[in-house]
């Protein structure tokens, strides 16, 4: 079993994938409904008017935002991709840096593994042929 402390009130809890104890993740839901519905009623808010009309933090909103559980309808100078600036609607990364890293991570991945089966001396490596040198 895995035990954490909670991310909202550090209370220690039973870990299952969430960084939140089960009393918090359902505060951590109400706040999330309240501003889904705020922002469906008012569309061209901005994260601080939204704080202050939901009483969320903005830490809060800006962390739903990074979920990519919610969307703002025009990219804001306030939110912006974490590895370029650029301002996004939702999400860490905008567009263009999503597409290079999967195509980095690709690479990357397809230089590993063919590395791997290589051995010192060019050749594959086996097993069985590396006991036999062990014996000799």
């Amino acid at each position: 079993m895995d035990f954490r402390n909670c991310k909202m009130c550090g209370r220690i809890y039973r870990h299952i994938n969430l960084p939140y104890c089960p009393s918090c993740l359902n505060d951590w839901e109400e706040m999330f409904v309240k501003v889904r519905d705020y922002i469906w009623d008012n569309p061209k808010a901005n994260v601080k008017e939204v704080s202050d009309e939901t009483g969320v933090e903005e830490k809060i909103i800006l962390e739903f935002l990074r979920e990519g559980r919610i969307e703002l309808t025009t990219e804001s100078i306030g939110f912006s991709c974490e590895r370029c600036n650029t301002p996004i609607k939702s999400g860490r990364y905008c567009d263009s840096c999503a597409k290079k890293m999967a195509t980095e991570l690709k690479k990357g991945l397809s230089t590993s593994t063919s590395d791997r089966s290589i051995g010192r001396d060019g050749k594959r490596m086996y097993t069985a042929d590396r006991t036999r040198k062990r014996r000799s």
